[in-house]
């Protein structure tokens, strides 16, 4: 697989033309409904930059980091995304400057900050969806308490506790 410099500046990326470009595949899909996936997706490029051996091996790992993030940056910049506006946004800026640094270490200007910056936002983002989903998970936990107990008032915050621990035990099945 051969490695295309781009000189467009990130403004002026087509990302669904990108995306295409670059063969985006099943190993790159994100579309924030299977968290455990896009969290799997994020870690495994964080991995791939992290130990990458030699300047082929990094190619390889920021060619892959580049195509799921273009990936992401396609799926935000659309409105069925059904992330909140102010998550699309963020987003969008994070995958601009992933983008761009990855362009940069492609044009030859290669610093290890920049390489950790890029393995950072990874892990970051993955810790964040992680926090996200099992937030969503527990919230959802404490609504089905309190409806079994015929709607309670003033129960909120014993619901909520409750649905944490089982949600930490592992008692309550995660979505597919």
């Amino acid at each position: 697989m051969t490695t295309q410099k781009i000189d467009n500046p990130v403004d002026d990326v087509d990302f669904e033309q990108a995306a295409a470009a670059l063969g985006r595949s099943a190993d790159v899909d994100v579309n924030f409904a299977r968290i455990d996936q896009d969290v799997r997706a994020l870690i495994d490029a964080a991995i791939g930059m992290m130990e990458a051996e030699d300047g082929g091996a990094l190619a390889l790992a920021l060619d892959h980091n580049l195509k799921l993030w273009i990936a992401i940056r396609v799926l935000v910049g659309k409105a069925e995304s059904g992330l909140p506006p102010e998550v699309t946004d963020n987003l969008a800026v994070l995958a601009d400057y992933v983008t761009q640094a990855t362009l940069g270490i492609g044009r030859g200007e290669f610093d290890q900050a920049r390489l950790q910056s890029l393995i950072n936002i990874n892990l970051h983002i993955a810790e964040g969806l992680t926090k996200g989903q099992q937030e969503r998970l527990i919230r959802e936990r404490a609504y089905q308490l309190w409806e079994q107990e015929g709607r309670p008032h003033g129960r909120d915050g014993l619901h909520w506790q409750i649905a944490e621990q089982e949600i930490a035990a592992g008692l309550v099945r995660r979505p597919d």
